[in-house]
């Protein structure tokens, strides 16, 4: 939508007139232009990062994962959604979509959404109330006291130097990080598997998911 609206802006008031006109409207100032093409330019940049990867099974992409981080001043939103279609003794058709929003580094709220073959599992949330984290699934809550500033979608943002635990939103608990080699890190999850995620220029380049069923590497392009 951007780019498109950019490319009919320099047209319509940059490209040089090669023709008469009969309108009586004044010439647009191309100073005017310019500032618009500023801050369009600069709503798209909003995004500080915007990445996709892809989720591959022995070798086969069976899926995409989107992550997009929003900076606005002191806030920073980030969301990731994914869809995969493939089948072990049947077919599975998963689609998920977590969001977060922190504020001065501190996790405001954080939701977990998951489709599986077109039903809705139990929502996961995070929400900061009243100086104490309230947590529910379904119809379960719980409380954590201890601060939030690094959860699970922020791997795919920020290596994790010297941040010695991670927040699972999934989880609803804190996990200890491993460091397993050169910008390379794994993931002890509660349910008795673990993720691999490696880094490359402090950005998450692949993250390989480890299952006692399968394995699925999900990579950046």
């Amino acid at each position: 939508m951007i780019p498109a609206l950019i490319i009919w802006l320099c047209k319509k008031y940059l490209a040089p007139k090669t023709y008469k006109t009969c309108s009586s409207k004044s010439p647009v100032n191309p100073k005017s232009v310019a500032s618009v093409l500023f801050l369009i330019c600069s709503f798209s940049s909003a995004f500080a990062q915007q990445s996709k990867f892809n989720i591959k099974r022995n070798g086969e992409v069976i899926g995409q994962m989107y992550f997009q981080q929003k900076d606005e001043g002191d806030h920073v939103y980030l969301k990731i959604t994914s869809k995969v279609q493939t089948r072990f003794v049947f077919k599975i058709d998963v689609e998920t979509e977590d969001v977060a929003h922190f504020k001065n580094g501190r996790l405001l709220t954080s939701n977990v959404s998951r489709m599986v073959n077109g039903t809705a599992k139990e929502a996961k949330k995070t929400n900061w109330i009243n100086n104490i984290y309230q947590l529910k699934t379904g119809d379960k809550t719980s409380t954590i006291n201890q601060p939030i500033n690094y959860n699970m979608m922020l791997l795919y943002a920020k290596e994790p130097v010297n941040i010695p635990e991670v927040y699972s939103d999934n989880f609803q608990c804190f996990i200890p990080i491993e460091k397993s080699g050169a910008h390379q890190y794994r993931i002890n999850l509660p349910d008795g598997n673990y993720n691999d995620y490696h880094f490359e220029n402090g950005l998450c380049k692949l993250v390989i998911v480890n299952h006692s069923l399968y394995t699925i590497r999900m990579e950046r392009v």
